[in-house]
Parts: structure tokens; C-alpha cells; sequence
């Protein structure tokens, strides 16, 4: 484990180095705060109310946190591929599968602190302890899914930005409960973030499981691709 915490130490040193990963690092406690104080100040100007909008606004807090993070790591790891380092370190005492939870697994369970602080502090809507939490790791498998997009469609950083606004749409999930009626809606079923939504929607954490499976057949697919 302490080759693992030392090699992310290593990523976290070039994330420094880069000011678009860094600030990526910090954007979900900015846009957290844009949210939890600028909503209630827009609705206030404007003198209409966005409440039945805010289950949306949490989710996309809940997502935003780890895919941030992930996209961070997961452009660390296309700069290495692409330098022809990643290969050094499979032959490393960190190992091929350490070398690999160092660049996925570990970022999506730091977002998952992350993001559970940022929906506790920043949330329009108070949530039960396990709703938060399982939002929070939820995130976390989706961000870990956009990782895996970006580092398996992308031969460089450039064609990985591009990729990563192409993983945006994933985000399609979040509005489809709220916005579409009757069975239309489950066309995006294959999103695990139609889940997570149709969960909050619902208020019922049976939602999960189903997002879980979502994500795994995506990360089936994907890891497929990659080797």
C-alpha cells in the first residue's frame, strides 16, 4: 500500500505542475458554493422558485466531485501512456495492478470523501446519511467509468479533452426522471447516473443496484477495449 500512496503522490506533484488539472481538483466546492448561495439568490431576483429543480442541481454535485478527480488522474495517466511510462511501472514492485488502482481506484475513493463533504455542506436539499453516502459512491463508479472513456478512446491529452466533453453526455441521466413522463424516460436506462436520479426522484436507495449494473456492463466493455 505504500508504493501505491507514493505513486499517487507522484500524480498529485504533476497535477501541481498543471494549472487546469489543479484547478480541476478544486471546482466542486467553488461551483458547490455557487450553488448553495446563488440558486436562492436567483430564484429571490427573479421572484420564481427552482425547488422542484434541486434534486437535479445535487445530483450533478454528486457527480461533478469525482469526475473531476478522475479526469485529473486519468489525463496524468494518458501523459504517461503516451511517454511510454506506464510500462516501466507494471515491471515496478507498485505492479501492473497496483499501478492501475493508483490511477483509478484510488481517486474515486478520495472523491468519495470529497463528495460526500461537498453534499453535506453544499446540498439545496437535506438527504439521509445513507442517500448522501450512496450518491457519493455512485459518483464515484460513474467517474471511474469517464476515466476509463478517456483513457481508452484517447491516444493523447489533446484527443482526451475531447473525449472527456464527449463523456459529458452521460450527465443525461440526471434530467431524464424529472423532465420526461411514463416509460420514454427508461430510453437512457443504460446510464447508471438514471439511476442515481430515479433514486433521489423516488427517495428509495433500491435505485442503486441498478446504476451499480449500468456502470459494470460500461466498465465491461471498456477494459474489453483497452486490452
Amino acid at each position: 500500500m505504500k508504493k501505491v500512496f507514493n505513486s499517487i503522490g507522484q500524480v498529485f506533484q504533476q497535477i501541481k505542475k498543471d494549472p487546469m488539472m489543479l484547478a480541476a481538483c478544486f471546482t466542486p466546492f467553488l461551483v458547490g458554493a455557487l450553488i448553495k448561495f446563488g440558486i436562492p439568490l436567483i430564484e429571490k431576483a427573479a421572484k420564481f422558485s427552482l425547488q422542484p429543480y434541486y434534486p437535479m442541481f445535487d445530483l450533478f454535485l454528486s457527480i461533478m466531485a469525482p469526475v473531476l478527480l478522475c479526469f485529473a488522474f486519468a489525463m496524468i495517466t494518458l501523459e504517461e501512456i503516451d511517454d511510454k511510462v506506464s510500462r516501466y511501472f507494471s515491471i515496478t514492485p507498485l505492479g501492473k495492478s497496483g499501478y492501475i488502482f493508483s490511477r483509478l481506484g484510488m481517486p474515486a475513493i478520495l472523491s468519495t470523501v470529497v463528495t460526500f463533504i461537498v453534499m453535506v455542506v453544499f446540498s439545496l436539499e437535506k438527504r439521509s446519511a445513507i442517500m448522501v453516502l450512496g450518491l457519493s459512491v455512485l459518483g464515484a463508479v460513474q467517474a471511474i467509468m469517464v476515466a476509463l472513456m478517456i483513457i481508452t478512446l484517447s491516444a493523447n491529452k489533446l484527443e482526451g479533452m475531447a473525449v472527456t466533453k464527449l463523456a459529458a453526455l452521460t450527465l443525461l441521466g440526471i434530467p431524464a426522471p424529472f423532465l420526461i413522463d411514463g416509460y420514454c424516460q427508461f430510453a437512457v436506462g443504460f446510464l447508471p447516473s438514471f439511476w442515481a436520479a430515479k433514486a433521489v426522484q423516488s427517495e428509495a436507495v433500491l435505485y442503486f443496484p441498478m446504476a451499480l449494473a449500468a456502470a459494470l456492463i460500461w466498465y465491461y466493455f471498456l477494459i474489453k477495449c483497452l486490452f
